[in-house]
């Protein structure tokens, strides 16, 4: 519980940092410029999280059980091996935004290339940031872990972005915030490799090395697979308004979705608690004390989801108007994805239990039928609704790939990840 309350401090506090940061960007940006901006940032995340997602959660869970058996050998390879893997995905992804802003030049405009150049660089740093953040939960520390992403990133972004705006002034666009999340990043590595050698230093420092890089990627690849689904499933909304619509309307759409993320909250930090538990509860075949915590976290997570969504849906069009005037009209989609959470935290922690149980595979089936439900009703409702017809879409995914892996989890493991608790016990399941 210490750690769970540190990890819901940090969280809060990164929000509202992230929410002064957004204020500032589109406040100094205007919504045209923060639309771009929000597009290429949007982009990257998209092509960046799915091997994000892979190395963390390999991290987590490996990271947990050799520390556990003391196999200091393995955890150094480890780590090795997910940097190599990193960096090959970094360059990857830095050449298909170079590509993606050679063709959005007509749309955007010829500065924007500067905006994409400088965003290539992102995926770099941030993956190289996951690693230790993943092997600094599996280590048990997880507050150590988060502190450099949630705090130490977000405020050296506000400080950078102001320093920068008080200094150029008019000259502040887009490129120069892009520039700002760059060093930030970076910024931030130097605490992490500081975390690492405080906490787990001494083992990575192991005078033997010793590696299972086909067992590794190979339960890899449909974390990969499931990260790729659900990065441009949580995108997707964003990427087809900057295609189908305009830049204006994108930064309106992730406006609300900025807003809407303060639903996340409890659902946030309960998978970054539970992560590890479950990873060691399933090693050890203790599934009536995992079913436990589920149902646990499950209905603490829905307890602190409810009102939350609820204040946004009765106070989006004041909150929005934060943000500036031209905002306000997305308080309709504001609405509609608050409804999304809401379904999001009632069915529970769906993915980290399949991922951390070697069901990745199930993950990837579940978001990747959610991703073509969100794709198709964007293209049907975009053209006709804008930034409502994308909440539209969101809500439709949601609800079909949770349901989706909330029944894989029941038939795989006899475990219910609901609010509701069980639905039969995991021992009778057995039997």
């Amino acid at each position: 519980m210490k750690g769970g309350a540190k990890t819901l401090f940090l969280k809060l506090f990164n929000i509202g940092i992230m929410f002064l940061v957004t204020i500032g960007l589109t406040r100094t940006l205007g919504v045209e410029q923060y639309g771009v901006y929000i597009f290429v940032f949007t982009l990257v995340g998209a092509l960046s999280e799915p091997q994000f997602v892979g190395l963390r959660t390999v991290a987590v869970r490996n990271t947990a059980i050799y520390l556990d058996e003391g196999r200091l050998a393995l955890l150094k390879g480890l780590f090795h091996r997910l940097c190599h893997f990193s960096l090959l995905g970094a360059l990857v992804s830095a050449v298909i935004v170079l590509i993606t802003a050679w063709f959005m030049q007509d749309k955007f405009g010829p500065e924007s290339l500067w905006i994409f150049l400088i965003a290539a660089a992102l995926p770099v740093m941030l993956g190289i940031n996951r690693i230790r953040d993943g092997m600094l939960r599996g280590a048990g520390t997880v507050v150590a872990g988060q502190f450099p992403k949630l705090v130490v990133r977000p405020v050296l972004l506000l400080l950078y972005i102001f320093i920068a705006w008080w200094l150029l002034n008019d000259s502040f666009d887009a490129r120069w915030a892009m520039g700002m999340q760059v060093l930030a990043a970076t910024s931030a590595g130097f605490v992490y490799v500081y975390m690492m050698r405080r906490y787990i230093g001494s083992s990575l420092y192991h005078d033997q090395v010793e590696y299972r890089t086909r067992e590794w990627f190979g339960g890899m690849i449909p974390l990969v697979l499931s990260g790729i689904l659900l990065g441009i499933d949580t995108r997707i909304g964003v990427l087809l308004l900057g295609m189908l619509d305009d830049t204006a309307e994108t930064g309106k759409f992730h406006a609300a979705f900025r807003l809407a993320e303060l639903i996340t909250l409890g659902h946030a930090v309960a998978n970054i608690l539970i992560e590890p538990t479950i990873a060691k509860l399933y090693n050890s075949g203790e599934l009536d004390k995992l079913q436990k915590q589920l149902t646990f976290v499950a209905r603490v997570v829905f307890a602190v989801t409810l009102p939350t969504a609820l204040v946004l849906i009765f106070a989006g069009e004041w909150l929005l108007g934060i943000f500036g005037d031209e905002f306000v009209e997305a308080a309709p989609a504001l609405t509609i994805l608050a409804v999304a959470q809401i379904v999001n935290a009632g069915l529970g922690s769906v993915v980290p239990i399949l991922n951390m149980t070697n069901h990745a595979k199930d993950t990837a089936r579940g978001v990747a039928l959610g991703v073509a439900v969100n794709a198709v009703l964007c293209f049907l409702l975009i053209p006709h609704f804008g930034v409502e017809g994308a909440a539209w879409a969101a809500l439709g995914s949601m609800v079909v790939w949770k349901l989706y892996l909330m029944l894989r989890v029941h038939r795989h493991l006899g475990l219910s990840t609901t609010a509701l608790g069980v639905l039969r016990k995991a021992e009778e399941l057995r039997e």
